[in-house]
């Protein structure tokens, strides 16, 4: 039978070849080792994220750069939201936009639909995507080019 002074003996011995003197061994494996990267994954946005995004977007006293910030081509998209703004501020008092769900995700694209409406005319829905890049939701290129083409800006 092995005494508890052998075990300990024999385990500290085996914790010394390990470690190294103070644990340089192991510091010196781990900075050696290749890093681990795990792509950055955001949450699948709620109706209420995506409505307040295309409010950012909506509203033309917003900073420009974080209206860019909102879209997958940056400032190149703006022109359409521009438009979009234009024709908000001419709009009845009745009219009124929202971004409904269900939100539905598929790998790094979400999908909802936008649904505008005045009073005493049918509403019109738009199917829009966001595009994850970078973890944050961003309106996608084929978005963009739909509400530019509904406020005659094109894409």
């Amino acid at each position: 039978m092995i005494s508890t002074r052998k075990r300990l003996g024999a385990l500290a011995f085996t914790l010394a070849a390990l470690l190294g003197g103070f644990g340089t061994v192991t510091t010196t494996a781990l900075a050696a080792a290749a890093p681990v990267l795990t792509p950055v994954r955001a949450s699948a946005p709620t109706v209420g994220e995506l409505n307040a995004k295309m409010g950012i977007l909506f509203d033309p006293g917003a900073p420009r750069a974080a209206r860019a910030a909102e879209l997958e081509t940056g400032a190149a998209g703006l022109p359409a939201f521009d438009a979009a703004a234009t024709l908000i501020a001419i709009a009845p008092a009745s009219w009124r936009w929202s971004v409904t769900g269900p939100v539905v995700v598929n790998g790094n694209t979400a999908a909802a639909t936008l649904v505008t409406s005045t009073d005493g005319y049918d509403p019109w829905t738009f199917d829009l995507t966001w595009k994850q890049i970078d973890g944050s939701w961003k309106l996608s290129r084929e978005s963009i080019c739909t509400i530019g083409n509904f406020v005659g800006q094109g894409c």
